[in-house]
């Protein structure tokens, strides 16, 4: 974690760390954390234990639980191997299609994956301080379990000092590995 975000996130608030990440007073990622670790990150973020579709269960429609879940799938996979261009553009149109309809917290969750497809296609550069502001307001301003920003601020902390390290949440498991086409 980079230290300017650590000592933020020891004197503020959930939702006043989250207004530091929307507009740039503070950074979240440093420079020296590899992109799988990122992707990682992102992957469980969406789709683990505490991460956006658990902390949102049932506040969300089917349609979109089943495309984060694959967007959180395609991070897992990028971590890995190279994904291509087609289809993270085949999920950006499933994204663009369920947007039109659908209830605000289902939108702010479609703005998540859409700017992780963004990500995705941009190939070099990668910058995930968006994506992962996008997520921690959707944590803030829709779920009331106590202590979620915080556990994802620590967990990045964790997933930091450990690169090379193994991720807790990391591999898929069940409904997680199933295919793209299937979850679109």
């Amino acid at each position: 974690m980079n230290d300017a975000f650590r000592l933020a996130a020891t004197y503020s608030s959930p939702k006043e760390l989250v207004t530091r990440l929307q507009f740039g007073t503070t950074e979240l990622w440093p420079e020296d954390v590899d992109l799988p670790t990122r992707w990682r990150y992102m992957a469980d973020l969406i789709d683990s234990d505490r991460g956006l579709l658990a902390e949102l269960d049932g506040a969300l429609s089917a349609p979109v639980v089943d495309t984060i879940a694959a967007t959180a799938e395609l991070c897992r996979q990028s971590a890995t191997e190279r994904v291509f261009a087609a289809d993270w553009m085949l999920l950006r149109r499933a994204l663009a299609w369920l947007e039109r309809t659908g209830s605000e917290v289902d939108r702010a969750l479609l703005a998540v994956g859409d700017e992780l497809t963004l990500i995705g296609l941009d190939g070099e550069g990668q910058d995930f301080s968006v994506a992962t502001w996008l997520c921690m307001d959707v944590l803030d301003r829709f779920t009331a379990a106590v202590g979620t920003v915080g556990y994802w601020v620590q967990r990045l902390n964790v997933d930091a000092s450990n690169m090379t390290g193994p991720q807790l949440d990391s591999s898929p498991t069940g409904s997680e590995s199933a295919e793209l086409t299937v979850a679109v």
